[in-house]
């Protein structure tokens, strides 16, 4: 290979930070790839980088609903805070998240473009050099072309992967270790409180976040990133918490009806007197007519 451009070492940077590059070593048959003579041989395919990026949405996601609603999956007890009782992922929190980002999640179409074009093209000079092994930097640069089609706006750009590149950046700078460990994702490995000092950024310093995205940007491109940014701080944990409470886990669309008690319904004791988990009908109290009067008159 010819000579790295500082770009390119830029660009990796941001690929190890946002988790793609461990979460590629993790899904890809890298062993494989570094074998002696694989020189020249055929890389992954197109469809297995963008597994990649869809399964690093996900173990991000599950970072963030095991975050606001706690319980005794994997991902709570990873971060220190974690209950007995069925929390967000048992509600399928993740795929209510997952689906709502991808499919009709409000959020301004401007400045989210403008996201997608600086996490599209974004150079950081100030974040550190990445040299990657030979095989690993082929890799690297595979997987940035993939992400720059999936952020080209050809075609709908996913959202969640878009929110979960976000969160694992922001979750290196609260703590550089985190693009290693038991996760995909960056942001799912951090503990509690860490996750919690990630959204105290991005709500109050979303300004040199956008920044650390892309350098380059400038008034007032900053300021409309920064304010998506902000929005999505307080956005996506009421949604997390709305759909880890609603019954989306539970709900037969084809029959409109529930297959199970849904984990929000016993978290909050909703009726909890009521057997056939039907949702209540009315109060007698609004039955009827006051003084047997059945009609209006002037």
């Amino acid at each position: 290979m010819g000579e790295v451009s500082p770009e390119r070492y830029g660009r990796r940077a941001f690929l190890v930070r946002t988790g793609v590059i461990g979460a590629a070593i993790a899904l890809v048959d890298v062993p494989t790839l570094l074998e002696p003579g694989r020189a020249g041989a055929a890389g992954p395919t197109l469809a297995e980088l963008s597994s990649v990026f869809d399964a690093l949405a996900k173990d991000t996601i599950n970072g963030l609903v095991a975050f606001v609603v706690p319980g005794p999956d994997l991902y709570s007890v990873a971060q220190g805070v974690h209950d007995t009782a069925p929390g967000g992922l048992a509600a399928d929190g993740s795929a209510f998240m997952l689906n709502a980002l991808d499919n009709f999640y409000p959020v301004p179409q401007e400045p989210l473009l403008l996201l997608v074009q600086a996490l599209a093209t974004g150079i950081n000079a100030n974040l550190p050099s990445v040299h990657l092994p030979p095989v690993l930097q082929e890799l690297a640069d595979d997987l940035d072309e993939v992400l720059k089609v999936l952020l080209s706006g050809e075609t709908t750009v996913p959202l969640s992967l878009l929110v979960a590149l976000l969160l694992n950046f922001v979750a290196t700078l609260v703590d550089a270790t985190a693009v290693n460990g038991a996760f995909l994702s960056p942001f799912a490995r951090l503990n509690f409180k860490q996750k919690t000092q990630a959204f105290q950024l991005m709500e109050t310093d979303a300004a040199n976040i956008a920044a650390a995205i892309d350098s380059k940007i400038t008034e007032p491109v900053r300021d409309s990133i920064s304010g998506l940014i902000e929005f999505l701080a307080g956005a996506l944990l009421e949604f997390a918490a709305f759909g880890a409470f609603s019954e989306f886990g539970t709900f037969d669309p084809a029959t409109r009806t529930l297959t199970a008690t849904p984990v929000g319904w016993t978290l909050s004791s909703y009726l909890a007197l009521a057997p056939s988990n039907r949702p209540v009908e009315g109060w007698d109290e609004f039955k009827g007519y006051l003084g047997g009067e059945t009609q209006a008159s002037e």
